[in-house]
């Protein structure tokens, strides 16, 4: 595959999984599901369920973050590699999630490993396959947004 088609094709997969990122955090779960082929297949937190399609992990993160008020996941480095229309993309992802219960107000941190296989797809690339993998995650007091 020609440098320039490589890069380009790295870039888009690079959208994709920027796309799924901000549309978790703005809860468009259509739009999450349209990051996803039909057949996709995906694990989240080493659960032992299959989750199908785009359709299924949008279900499953959206019954996750409804315990969750604001949510940013910040996408840091990725290692691409692309194989014709084939590619795999290794992540990582760092998740601050805003949570007030009983009056006590709390941030969630956690880093994240996702390892995605892509297919292309006309001009876009669809995961095919992802595994979600937590790594760490600590809890702080959140305390009123000085504006």
């Amino acid at each position: 595959m020609p440098l320039e088609s490589t890069v380009l094709a790295k870039i888009v997969i690079r959208e994709t999984i920027e796309d799924y990122l901000n549309f978790l955090d703005a809860r468009d779960w259509s739009r999450v599901a349209a990051c996803f082929a039909h057949d996709a297949q995906s694990r989240y937190n080493f659960e032992p369920e299959i989750l199908h399609g785009g359709r299924g992990v949008a279900d499953w993160v959206r019954l996750r973050l409804n315990h969750y008020g604001a949510t940013d996941h910040a996408l840091s480095n990725l290692h691409i590699e692309v194989m014709g229309d084939v590619a795999t993309c290794d992540s990582r992802v760092t998740a601050s999630l805003y949570l007030e219960q009983g009056g006590e107000r709390r941030i969630s941190v956690r880093a994240i490993w996702y390892r995605d296989k892509l297919r292309r797809d006309g001009d876009r690339w669809l995961i095919v396959e992802r595994v979600h993998e937590p790594q760490w995650q600590y809890e702080v007091p959140a305390r009123e947004m000085q504006v």
